[in-house]
């Protein structure tokens, strides 16, 4: 029976599968020395370390990792502690093809390759002048695969004597190209991930510069458009007070119809201009307490000219006057008149809306206003919040809006640490319930 020459026994002794199997089991306990990408070292940190782990089992043994490059045409180095570097130069950028050494070989037949002269062998005729210099003689070399098959690189082990592998050896490239083939993954993932993540952070940034300009561009355009509408409508106002010289009457009804074309105009210009502010985050609140009973005459007031023109009833009798919340008073009110004008917009003449309140829990109280409109499906009310979605029918054609009304009522009541949500069905009304914290200290005083 021949000795191998690293005087390992061949496989007909028995014996030497032992020696490997035990070898190789040494190594697999032993990876958790091999720290793969994510966990802190580079790529190349952690497949030097495992080259020399596999090393230190055959001490007579250079191993070496290359790296199928991005072009998949070519090897690049990977690791190989113990190679000389000048070698490690001269095969970096090596390409893969059919007669290109051990690794360029093995690589493009994705088969293992053994070449036990280098200086016999037909495979390193170009490739040898680089490994004989520096005492390099034999040399395996074992594609690193992934699950689908696909060529990573390779694993070689060198030697400085012409040899064949023995059983440990074919072992040890097993355990090798595995575990090499673990870190290689891991780390492309990483690296795929960090990617992902750098053009999220691009992506985000780029949207809150763009968001950022919009509202920019949004808050100038209001103020230049303000400008004008508001000489407008007070030129017009001015006019129908009879100055300079009283209109006629045919004058005084285009006036009224410039004034009521510019304050709607202005509303609408308002309406944007706060959901740009909401949207950026600008919007301050000035929080206090504040008695239901005193917005309750406000906003009857405000909504009884819509109301009165389509003849609609107004009921309150289930509001308690003295139920205080925590709240910013304007913003509070034009929630309340969003919501008013809203029913009034989706109610038909003769109908009526009900305002109610309540203390759903503790330290927290609810404002309903419900109509008896025509009610919405449950694809409107899923989508009522969302900006600029307005609902067409017979009801509004004629006066349209931007569709922010809804969704700046619920981010501001959102911004008080309220909220607002909706309950409706088709054919029988609506009611939007505002939910906001109470101040009950306050409330118990009065």
């Amino acid at each position: 029976m021949n000795a191998e020459p690293s005087g390992e026994l061949t496989p007909a002794t028995g014996s030497r599968t032992t020696t490997a199997a035990r070898t190789t089991d040494d190594v697999s306990l032993r990876t958790g020395a091999v720290a793969i990408p994510g966990d802190g070292p580079s790529l190349h940190a952690a497949l030097d370390s495992l080259v020399r782990l596999i090393e230190q089992q055959l001490p007579a043994m250079h191993g070496s990792v290359l790296l199928v490059a991005d072009d998949g045409r070519t090897l690049r180095h990977g690791a190989a502690p113990n190679l000389p570097p000048a070698y490690c130069k001269l095969i970096d950028g090596a390409q893969i093809g059919p007669v290109a050494g051990s690794c360029g070989t093995a690589a493009w037949r994705a088969q293992q390759v053994i070449v036990t002269d280098i200086e016999m062998d037909p495979l390193w005729t170009d490739y040898k002048a680089f490994a004989l210099p520096h005492g390099l003689r034999a040399c395996w070399s074992t594609p690193i695969v992934d699950e689908n098959h696909s060529v990573l690189g390779t694993f070689a082990m060198y030697y400085e004597h012409p040899r064949e592998p023995g059983t440990l050896e074919q072992a040890l490239t097993r355990t090798a190209t595995m575990l090499a083939g673990n870190i290689i993954i891991r780390a492309r993932t990483e690296e795929a991930l960090r990617a992902s993540e750098a053009a999220m952070r691009a992506a985000r940034a780029e949207a809150e510069h763009a968001n950022k300009a919009k509202s920019e561009f949004l808050a100038m355009m209001s103020h230049e458009l303000r400008t004008p509408l508001n000489a407008i409508g007070g030129y017009a106002k001015l006019m129908l007070d009879g100055i300079p010289n009283p209109p006629s009457e045919g004058q005084e009804n285009f006036l009224r119809r410039i004034v009521k074309g510019q304050q709607h105009l202005l509303a609408l210009i308002e309406s944007v201009l706060t959901h740009a502010k909401l949207d950026a985050g600008r919007m301050t609140y000035r929080l206090e307490n504040i008695r239901i009973g005193e917005l309750l005459d406000v906003i009857e007031t405000l909504s009884a000219p819509q109301r009165e023109a389509k003849r609609i009833g107004y009921e309150c009798t289930a509001c308690d006057s003295k139920l205080v919340v925590r709240a910013d008073r304007q913003k509070l009110v034009q929630i309340l008149l969003n919501l008013l004008s809203n029913a009034v917009k989706f109610t038909q003449p003769e109908g009526r809306i009900t305002l109610r309140t309540s203390v759903p829990a503790p330290g927290r109280a609810m404002i309903g206003v419900r109509d008896t409109g025509i009610g919405m499906t449950a694809e409107q009310v899923a989508t009522v919040f969302e900006p600029f979605v307005q609902f067409d029918n017979r009801l509004t054609r004629q006066e349209k809006g931007t569709g922010l009304g809804m969704p700046i009522s619920r981010e501001l009541a959102r911004g008080m640490g309220g909220d607002l949500t909706v309950e409706s069905q088709p054919g029988a009304g609506t009611e939007f319930l505002l939910t906001l914290s109470t101040d009950d200290a306050a409330a118990q005083a009065s």
